[in-house]
């Protein structure tokens, strides 16, 4: 970012002195009506270690003391290694609320913003002039997922359910809207009903009871 803030800060720096190139990717992730998730992946391609492990190597650069002091109970951290590039994954500890949520990515100097507008989820985060990638970013990404369609964007592109942005290309404003998934609540309502209409045609067929002969 233009101005690197707490942990991506300690993160850039360290990964910056081992190979001089840093990838970040972030995700949002809407799961429902107030509920949802983060990460964030910081890395560098593996050859750039020239052959050294990457946890030995970043041992000498990060404090991580200080860094699991900033992260305090947000975020939890991993490190990744897919074969082609290591780094540190940060993934939101559980579910937040859409406020916690946003507090969690400001650790990171993410302003981000998510609102409920009645059945439709709106995210937005100030691009140029607040928010810009540092030029020693080799590649930054934010991908923002709904629990339904996309119904409208301001940059970046449409990958199913989700909009990804490229933060390298830059954008005044950072906007998505996405739907809430209906599809599993009408699920649930019709496998009810049906349920329901089961039971009334089994008691409207079954046998009924022989009359007592007695007139009881």
């Amino acid at each position: 970012m233009k101005r690197l803030l707490g942990v991506l800060a300690l993160v850039f720096t360290a990964i910056l002195a081992l190979s001089g190139c840093v990838n970040m990717n972030a995700e949002v992730n809407v799961t429902g009506a107030d509920q949802a998730t983060g990460a964030l992946q910081v890395t560098t391609h593996q050859e750039n270690l020239q052959g050294q492990p990457f946890e030995d190597v970043l041992a000498s650069q990060l404090n991580t003391d200080e860094l699991d002091q900033i992260l305090g109970e947000q975020w939890s951290y991993t490190t990744v290694d897919d074969g082609e590039n290591v780094g540190l994954r940060f993934e939101t500890v559980g579910k937040m609320n859409f406020v916690q949520l946003q507090d969690a990515f400001n650790t990171f100097g993410f302003p981000i913003s998510l609102t409920d507008k009645g059945g439709e989820f709106e995210f937005s985060m100030p691009g140029a002039g607040e928010v810009v990638v540092n030029e020693q970013f080799t590649e930054a990404n934010l991908v923002v997922s709904f629990p339904g369609k996309v119904v409208s964007h301001s940059a970046g592109e449409i990958e199913h359910h989700s909009v990804a942005f490229d933060m390298m290309a830059g954008a005044e404003e950072y906007k998505a809207t996405g739907s809430a998934n209906y599809a599993l609540f009408y699920s649930v309502i019709f496998g009810g009903a049906l349920l329901v209409l089961v039971l009334i045609i089994v008691l409207a067929f079954a046998p009924k009871g022989a009359k007592d002969p007695s007139g009881h």
